[in-house]
């Protein structure tokens, strides 16, 4: 027990008095009027408080109005803290440690607060202010405000003169106030770690370590992962991947397995067996000496989930509610409330204007066991009218209701699009258990639990924490490398790293999807830049970050693709940091993507050069500052960096890039095609150049008597300039001759099918007509089904002119309007019609005819991404499956034209088909 010295009394007193608590490391002093007065350092007599903030010990809001703390008295063990003029004292239990004092809420008289900051301190130390940890560090001390139980929350701020330390808490929902604990510590810096992993296994609170060892200092923390879906027979792909880049770490993204988060039901197409399949997965992985993790969902629920159909689950988080003003029928779509609802999601005067993916996920409400989604609230000024209802959604049964029946919403995830769980139902223990279930049979090494922003935002940070603990307490592996979408001060002691934010293209996505709008967008390296100060802000929580998750996507119709210079720039900063990266991409978009195996070729360099620590400090310091380019040179087997700057244009034009910089008595630059191959013809002296590929390997180019020819593609070459300075350089490059060769096309009408098989038929056949179709149509005449596939397919054979990368566009027709789509499969496919098999499903449509590669969903805009696959020189022959439909030939998808062509970033036109198939001449953009 702490030595608690009450100056001017001993005992109980109903007087207040200065408090005086001292440890072996530190003392503490409170005056009489309940404020900070001295914190001191024994061991070095450093002053570490700023007694000038003249800030109360404790803080409270009671019955709606805010309170300081007016003073205290103490006996033995108890400090009673008073707030004059409300009638509500708190006692503390107070417990020492060598390096800590504990306070632990005993006892509540008078008033009740709603909330308590249980202790606040204002420490005089700035340089590093860790907000999470709450946490004021410099190179000699530390102080931090640790959370002794589950029900306290802590965080740092960064005032004027000094770093504000709270540790605060709520009486509801959740745990009351009784219990709420909070750790004063004060060690020297080298120390803190330790102290914070004895103080967290004593408080009892959650850990991650083994043999003493928290993951967090773990090797396999500093490890950059893949993020990626696939399935078991996917394995191998993956090992080679693993291999081209250097990563020996796979988060497998929940989607690949998992096709219903709360049960937690297996994608079969993938996984056949079920967790058996998994299981095999991870072995396989694991026999290769690659880490994996588990991407997942726990806090909410799939609204396909038997949680939610057909009887929705009543342990969801209601965060609103209204009452029938009178008796309904089962099919009214006008359905009155008595209570307004302007406040609900699409109503035009509601305050909140974001509606994570999208206000139309958000227009659901709950009527006993029928889940009803509506268009829109009304009638103006009164807001109090669902209009425009669909009745038994999500398979829910329509039914009558009678007045004063309670209409609940749900709390939503636009992500998953699902409901969040109320974390006080046990509803939570069920969800963890399952989850915890297949990641112990299966014997994953890390998880991510995303979507912690995902819970009741009564009591936010608690909830964040909670859902994590109850499923890491039920995780056997340690250590485990623990992250998360949110790391809460109760999720240090057992998060591994973190500092994820979405990729680069998801965040435009997510902007535009809710309607923000920017004055300017980020570029890729403003981007990453970004990236780069979170993991920053987590170092100030004595936290390793990531710099991810960061994507690899090719050429799309307002992207360029991710080039050779923006990957080197990540993995610049990554090793300039010691900071591991992120791939957040999948097996379709590598394949996509030209420049993939060189930008693999860049992420192993810098990975081998950072896991090995093979580049001291003071190399890498420079690397640090943002917004600067440097390029990686390895002669001689050495390592050495050369600042660069981007060339606005070579040749006139931006097919080609280039990065240009001084490097010794001359200079040197970077070259590549963005997206296809070419030649560059230069102006120089074929004595002032050297050229090599990435490894140094020399690259011979053709010579005549006054230029040069290179021929350029996806690999980064390296040319030397002897003699020649930087601005002659980018002149000579802006001025060089670029010759990008045309992309090649082999086109296919639907009608010219080799072989139909089962449900599939021309539309001749079958009394099915389009008058904007360039021939006969391929359509089926069943009902399909992704989860049912059938031998429903149109076979196809062309002859390419070249091997290499190929990428499929479909002209497709969808008369619902919606999210159709075909399969395609290749040689030596089996067929599952699941997500990479998919053809089309570009929801955004209007029942037009377009093309199409491969989309996500209702909300892709054609054409999609690129569909993209390597096939040989010569014959080759695929199918066309059926996948979706409304069970009719006059409803279903139909097709009428396939081209191929070997520029991912070319999409047919149909003034181009026209042109090459009618010779009529092309209407540029049709």
């Amino acid at each position: 027990m702490v030595l608690v010295s009450i100056l001017l009394f001993m005992g109980w007193s109903n007087a207040l008095a200065q408090t005086v608590l001292e440890t072996d490391a530190f003392r503490l002093v409170v005056s009489e009027t309940g404020c900070w007065q001295s914190l001191v350092e024994l061991r070095t007599g450093r002053e570490l408080c700023d007694a000038g903030a003249k800030l109360p010990l404790a803080s409270a809001t009671i019955l709606g109005k805010s309170a300081g703390a007016t003073g205290g008295r103490s006996n033995g063990d108890a400090l009673e803290v008073v707030f004059g003029g409300t009638g509500t004292t708190v006692t503390y239990r107070v417990e020492r440690a060598a390096d800590w004092i504990r306070f632990t809420l005993a006892r509540v008289d008078g008033p009740r607060p709603e909330r308590l900051t249980l202790v606040q301190v204002p420490v005089a130390l700035t340089a590093n202010v860790g907000r999470r940890l709450d946490l004021a560090w410099d190179e000699r001390t530390s102080v931090c405000l640790l959370a002794g139980s589950q029900q306290t929350d802590c965080a740092a701020a960064a005032k004027q003169d000094h770093t504000l330390l709270a540790a605060t808490t709520q009486d509801a929902p959740g745990p009351k106030l009784e219990g709420a604990s909070a750790a004063l510590i004060v060690c020297p810096t080298p120390r803190i770690r330790e102290v914070l992993r004895r103080a967290s296994n004593e408080f009892g609170l959650l850990t991650n370590e083994k043999d003493g060892v928290p993951a967090k200092d773990t090797d396999a923390a500093r490890g950059s992962y893949w993020f990626v879906s696939l399935g078991e027979a996917d394995a191998d792909r993956m090992i080679d991947y693993c291999g081209r880049a250097g990563i020996e770490q796979v988060l497998l993204g929940s989607g690949s397995w998992c096709r219903s988060v709360g049960h937690y039901l297996f994608d079969e197409h993938r996984f056949p067996d079920g967790r058996e399949s998994l299981k095999r997965l991870v072995d396989k992985l694991h026999a290769r000496g690659i880490l994996v993790g588990m991407h997942t969902f726990v806090s909410k629920v799939s609204k396909i989930d038997p949680y939610v159909t057909p009887v929705p689950d009543r342990r969801f988080w209601v965060d609103r509610e209204a009452t029938l003003a009178g008796d309904i029928q089962a099919d009214l779509t006008e359905l009155r409330c008595a209570t307004s609802l302007r406040e609900w999601p699409g109503s035009p005067v509601a305050s909140q204007k974001f509606w994570e993916g999208g206000v139309t996920k958000h227009q659901e409400a709950i009527l006993d066991d029928e889940i009803v989604q509506y268009q829109s609230i009304g009638p103006e000024g009164k807001w109090d009218t669902f209009l425009g209802c669909k009745r038994g959604a999500w398979g829910t049964t329509a039914a009558a209701h009678v007045a004063d029946t309670r209409v609940r919403h749900y709390g939503v995830d636009g992500c998953i699009n699902g409901y969040i769980v109320d974390q006080e139902t046990d509803l939570l223990d069920e969800a963890t258990t399952r989850i915890a279930d297949i990641l112990n049979y299966c014997g994953f090494d890390m998880v991510y639990f995303d979507g912690g922003e995902d819970v009741p935002k009564t009591r936010f940070n608690y909830y964040v924490s909670k859902f994590q603990e109850a499923a890491v307490r039920k995780f056997e592996k340690r250590p485990l490398l623990h992250m998360g979408t949110i790391m809460t001060h109760l999720l240090w002691h057992s998060f591994a790293r973190s500092s994820t934010v979405d990729t680069y293209l998801n965040t435009l996505h997510g902007a535009i999807l809710s309607g923000q709008t920017l004055d300017k967008w980020p570029t890729v390296r403003s981007h990453i830049d970004h990236s780069i100060r979170y993991m920053l802000s987590c170092r100030q929580d004595l936290m390793p970050g990531e710099l991810g998750w960061f994507g690899i996507w090719p050429k799309g119709q307002n992207t360029d693709g991710l080039q050779l210079d923006e990957a080197e720039y990540l993995m610049v900063k990554s090793l300039a940091y010691d900071a591991p990266i992120s791939l957040q991409t999948s097996f379709g978009q590598l394949e996509a993507h030209p420049l993939t195996p060189q930008i693999l070729g860049i992420v192993k360099a810098y990975e081998g050069l950072r896991m090995k620590r093979l580049v001291p400090v003071e190399q890498r310091e420079p690397l640090m500052e943002l917004d600067k380019d440097f390029i990686l040179l390895r002669a001689g087997g050495t390592a050495e960096f050369v600042p660069v700057a981007p060339v606005e244009s070579v040749g006139g034009g931006r097919d080609v890039r280039a990065m240009v910089g001084r490097y010794g008595a001359g200079a040197i630059a970077t070259l590549w095609h963005y997206v296809k191959d070419g030649t560059v013809t230069l102006n120089v002296d074929l004595a002032k150049l050297r050229v090599t590929d990435f490894e140094g390997e020399p690259v011979p180019f053709a010579e005549t008597a006054d230029a040069v020819t290179l021929a350029v593609d996806s690999r980064r070459l390296t040319l030397f300039f002897d003699g020649l300075t930087q601005e002659q350089v980018v002149a000579l490059l802006t001025t060089a001759s670029v010759a990008t060769r045309q992309p090649a096309y082999v086109w296919i009408r639907a009608q010219d099918c080799r072989r139909l098989a089962g449900e599939m038929a021309l539309g001749s056949s079958v009394g099915v007509k389009e008058a904007e179709a360039f021939g006969d149509v391929l359509v089926c005449t069943g009902a399909p089904s992704p989860q049912r596939p059938e031998e429903w397919f149109a076979e196809y054979s062309v002859d390419l002119p070249h091997e290499g990368l190929w990428t499929l566009w479909a002209r497709v027709r969808y008369p619902s309007g919606t999210d159709d789509s075909f399969a395609v499969l290749w040689p030596g496919q089996q067929l599952t019609l699941g997500p990479d098999q998919v053809l089309g499903n570009c929801g955004v449509n209007e029942k037009r005819w377009h093309w199409t590669g491969r989309g996500g969903g209702s909300t892709t805009v054609p054409p999609g991404q690129p569909l993209t696959v390597t096939l040989p020189k010569g014959k080759t022959t695929f199918r066309v499956y059926a996948r979706e439909g409304r069970g009719t030939a006059a409803s279903n998808p139909r097709l009428d034209l396939l081209g191929l062509t070997d520029d991912a970033g070319a999409v047919p036109t149909d003034g181009e088909a026209r042109a090459l198939l009618t010779g009529a001449p092309s209407e540029p953009g049709r």
